[in-house]
């Protein structure tokens, strides 16, 4: 800017332009942290997108889970269990946690073979593929708000904990 801008005028309208720089530099300030905002809205902080996507699996590897770990109160929201287990034979899962006792399942498929209480805890038995997998599809939504997390369980040894945050 050139010495006659940064001046303030008297005539014919009086102005400040230390304070008109002060502003103008808010402005952008502003407008830099609702691009941010809304990249960051695109990329899923808000549910939905590569920043909530997750998936964890046991440590011998033989119960993995999908889930969103960033949503919103109200929404649904999509968990797929998988577990590993003997081709042919039925597979026990337990499906445990807040998130769980917190959430009404919308959906489940395919449909469990077994399903009934244990504890505070669902108790599901799953069919396997004859490669030994068994892959379950739940829908799940919360009225929520908060951190909410869920255990999937298929033997002692072969646990997965993991959680989810419900935007208002």
């Amino acid at each position: 800017m050139s010495d006659d801008e940064l001046l303030s005028r008297h005539h014919p309208v009086e102005e400040d332009m230390r304070m008109q720089q002060r502003v103008w530099r808010f402005e952008r300030v502003g407008w830099y942290a609702l691009v941010v905002i809304v990249l960051l809205a695109l990329a899923g902080l808000f549910g939905n997108g590569p920043l909530s996507d997750a998936q964890v699996a046991s440590d011998d590897g033989r119960v993995q889970v999908d889930y969103q770990r960033l949503s919103r109160s109200g929404t649904t929201d999509n968990l797929r269990i998988t577990v590993r287990g003997t081709p042919g034979e039925a597979v026990q899962v337990v499906l445990g946690g807040n998130l769980l006792r917190e959430a009404s399942i919308e959906t489940m498929q395919p449909e469990p073979q077994v399903s009934r209480s244990h504890g505070k805890s669902l108790l599901l038995q799953l069919g396997t593929s004859q490669d030994g997998v068994a892959t379950l599809y739940l829908t799940l939504r919360s009225e929520h708000v908060g951190r909410l997390e869920g255990v999937v369980r298929a033997g002692q040894s072969s646990a997965v904990h993991f959680a989810t945050f419900l935007y208002p």
